[in-house]
């Protein structure tokens, strides 16, 4: 469990955050992309000017950074998620380090085990078939039989030490025991028996090295970031096939790049909707073209005359939810359920980072976002009913599309069903990040 740390009010780091929350409540930055590079660059520059004597000190203040995010917009679930990304890597460098330090500790020489006055034992691991009873003994419990220091006793002990080391026990518990210590000083810490204590002192003295390790992982997340659309693009050509009639809409960068790499290998036709009130499909039609593509643009009550001419159908996304569900450009959702009529096959692209660890939140009313009605009811306001009385006009900036009209997720790390996500999402990150 990390300490509760925040950062003060005269840390640049925290006018960074402040920053950073403003641009999300007021839409200064956007796109999944956008905001997660934001997020991973602000969360390096925490580690890397931020003071913290321990691990859980860190940890704690990155947590502290993310609920501020989700506070400012809750919508932009890609800003959490990088910071569950960076927590999780933070604690695998950790732990790597503190299994060196294992390796590299001299070797003590063996000891006699300490015998109390009470019948000899041997505490085993709760997985260990020494442990099927709660205190295993090796003789007679008696009241009147005391405990005396012999030979059988020392070769039963260290008989036992070994299977625990055979079975590869022994070496989980030294570890469990140093990542525990480490990055902390404990006074009285009882020591196991057979088992060498980890010196954290002496890590203590080595833990600036970790810094530049924890920069250099956090490097990685942002170039594995910027690469997204490139590495994404890859499989196209195991997706789109010749002469294909291939129908999207508003203006994804991953599908862009992804549709204009598959023209390299495959000639096909793309259909793009406008994507009203938006429109983001116009400028998404004059950069296919420019590229070459044959593209067709149609408005969005044509979408179901003409998916029956149409092969597939390719989306991106804005977040892609635990349970395969999705949320998306509005208007996507009547897409779907027109492919879904015609039969005809849904193919999302998008980057593993907009993987986010919720459920169900299509059954929350403010899990949609909204946008001012002004484009809709044709006046030029971003708020209220533009002068028409007892008139209400709700314009979703988003849908929420069902896994169920999802047939494939094509990524960056490959492609996936929406039933795998879940998976996914739980090797991406730590069980303990999951509520921030």
């Amino acid at each position: 469990m990390a300490a509760s740390a925040t950062l003060k009010s005269n840390d640049p780091n925290a006018r960074l955050t402040e920053a950073l929350c403003t641009s999300l409540r007021r839409r200064q930055i956007v796109g999944s992309l956008n905001v997660a590079l934001a997020t991973a660059a602000l969360i390096q520059n925490v580690v890397r000017s931020a003071r913290y004597s321990t691990i859980d000190e860190l940890l704690g203040l990155i947590k502290s950074i993310g609920k501020k995010l989700i506070d400012a917009n809750p919508k932009e679930l890609a800003a959490t998620n990088i910071i569950r990304r960076i927590l999780r890597l933070i604690r695998e460098e950790y732990r790597a380090a503190a299994a060196a330090h294992i390796i590299s500790a001299p070797p003590s020489a063996p000891e006699t085990p300490f015998l109390g006055p009470t019948t000899p034992g041997l505490s085993a691991p709760s997985n260990h078939y020494l442990s099927t009873a709660t205190d295993f003994q090796f003789f007679p419990s008696t009241s009147q039989l005391s405990r005396q220091t012999s030979l059988s006793n020392f070769v039963a002990m260290r008989h036992s030490r070994a299977q625990l080391e055979r079975s590869g026990s022994l070496v989980d518990m030294q570890l469990s025991q140093s990542t525990n210590s480490l990055f902390t000083r404990h006074n009285n810490v009882p020591e196991t028996p057979g088992i060498n204590r980890i010196d954290s002192d002496e890590f203590m003295k080595h833990s600036a090295k970790l810094k530049p390790v924890l920069i250099q992982a956090i490097e990685e997340v942002v170039g594995e970031l910027e690469t997204t659309h490139e590495d994404v693009a890859k499989g196209a050509r195991e997706h789109i096939h010749s002469s294909e009639i291939i129908l999207t809409m508003g203006h994804s960068k991953t599908v862009e790049a992804f549709l204009k790499q598959g023209y390299r290998d495959r000639k096909f036709t793309v259909v793009v909707a406008e994507s009203a009130p938006s429109y983001l499909g116009h400028s998404l039609a004059h950069s296919l073209s420019s590229h070459g593509i044959p593209t067709i643009l149609i408005p969005d009550s044509s979408i179901h005359a003409i998916l029956p001419r149409v092969t597939k159908v390719i989306l991106g996304a804005h977040s892609v939810l635990a349970n395969g569900g999705l949320f998306a450009l509005s208007g996507s959702l009547a897409c779907a359920l027109a492919a879904k009529t015609h039969s005809k096959p849904v193919v999302i692209t998008t980057g593993q980072f907009k993987f986010a660890p919720a459920w169900n939140l299509y059954h929350d009313y403010a899990a949609v976002d909204f946008q001012g009605p002004g484009s809709v009811i044709g006046t030029t306001g971003n708020g209220g009913g533009g002068g028409k009385e007892s008139t209400e006009v709700v314009d979703p900036y988003f849908d929420y599309i069902r896994p169920e009209l999802v047939q494939l997720f094509v990524t960056n790390e490959g492609d996936h069903s929406p039933s795998y996500i879940y998976r996914l999402i739980r090797e991406a990150y730590d069980e303990e990040d999951v509520e921030l």
